[in-house]
């Protein structure tokens, strides 16, 4: 059985990276090599300060 939890990681500019933290590792759909993240592309920030920063976190969650 496969246990999947999500996770944030800090980035740059104020924002969080979303991804998926697998265990055990799972292979690779491309390599085939084990592997234990799946980063998603979503961010959140972590203050947003323009009305479209805003607008996105709002999107997003």
């Amino acid at each position: 059985m496969i246990k999947v939890k999500l996770r944030k990681k800090h980035i740059t500019d104020g924002r969080t990276s979303l991804y998926l933290d697998y265990y055990p590792a799972i292979p690779h759909p491309d390599t085939g090599k084990p592997t234990r993240r799946e980063f998603l592309g979503m961010y959140l920030f972590n203050r947003p300060k323009t009305p479209a920063d805003k607008i996105k976190c709002s999107s997003s969650g």
